[in-house]
């Protein structure tokens, strides 16, 4: 089994490998979630030519630690690092496109606003760039339903019977590290200086649109794809293959 090795400890990794990629795209997963879900969405990227790399970050899927338990926002772009100088050593000179869903975009952007090397773009998805219900409380437990997440069945069977996905843990660590992007990002994020696109579903009930749409509207790097009627997950809504279009046209006109 594959796994990166890095200053945070060991994380299980996967790679969806096109031949002859003219891009490689590096994932980072939302809470609950493990690379495990995303094959669909990997084959999509393969079929028009992308590498896709992804790892369970700390706390999912078959990565150690406590669970739901991502620890920093810098250890989860430390896992994006390391994983990006794997997809360069596949394929030198291969364009990286950093992607994060959830709590895997506040750290993508985190990351990018840091340091946006190696990064030729970047793709957000369910981002939650404003303070959460439920996620402002470092004592309290996170919940989600299921039905919050999707409405694809075949997703939400894996959610509810995929022994490494789950939708409840303690979610004080979660709040701690979502809560100091939130403070940063009201004057961090108009300095985005990578082109960044953001999908997101018009019917989010757990990172409402509004918030990336007034970001949007004011940097100008940032652009939105607003998919009606899409839920949280949107990756792996029933719109998948209309937001995996979204993705490969955008990263085509940012790497090709």
């Amino acid at each position: 089994m594959p796994f990166l090795d890095t200053d945070d400890g060991r994380a299980y990794y996967r790679h969806w490998a096109a031949p002859d990629p003219r891009a490689a795209v590096i994932f980072l997963h939302g809470f609950g979630e493990h690379t495990g879900l995303y094959h669909r969405y990997g084959f999509a990227l393969n079929a028009a030519g992308v590498d896709l790399w992804a790892v369970d970050q700390f706390g999912h899927g078959l990565t150690p630690g406590d669970r739901g338990d991502f620890t920093t926002l810098e250890a989860s772009g430390g896992l994006a690092d390391v994983l990006a100088e794997l997809a360069e050593a596949a394929h030198p000179g291969t364009p990286l496109v950093a992607q994060g869903h959830s709590f895997g975009a506040v750290a993508t952007l985190w990351k990018l606003l840091d340091d946006p090397a190696p990064y030729r773009a970047a793709v957000i998805s369910g981002a939650p760039l404003v303070p959460v219900a439920g996620l402002v409380d470092v004592n309290s437990t996170f919940e989600i339903a299921p039905s919050q997440l999707s409405a694809d069945p075949f997703y939400l069977d894996a959610i509810e019977n995929d022994p490494l996905a789950f939708v409840d843990a303690d979610g004080g660590p979660l709040a701690r590290e979502l809560d100091r992007g939130w403070d940063a990002f009201g004057t961090s994020l108009p300095t985005l200086a990578v082109p960044t696109l953001a999908v997101h579903g018009s019917n989010d009930p757990i990172a409402p649109i509004g918030a990336v749409r007034a970001y949007a509207e004011q940097i100008q790097p940032l652009s939105l794809v607003e998919v009606d009627g899409g839920g949280h997950d949107i990756l792996n809504d029933v719109t998948h293959r209309e937001v995996a279009a979204a993705v490969l046209d955008f990263i085509g006109r940012h790497v090709d």
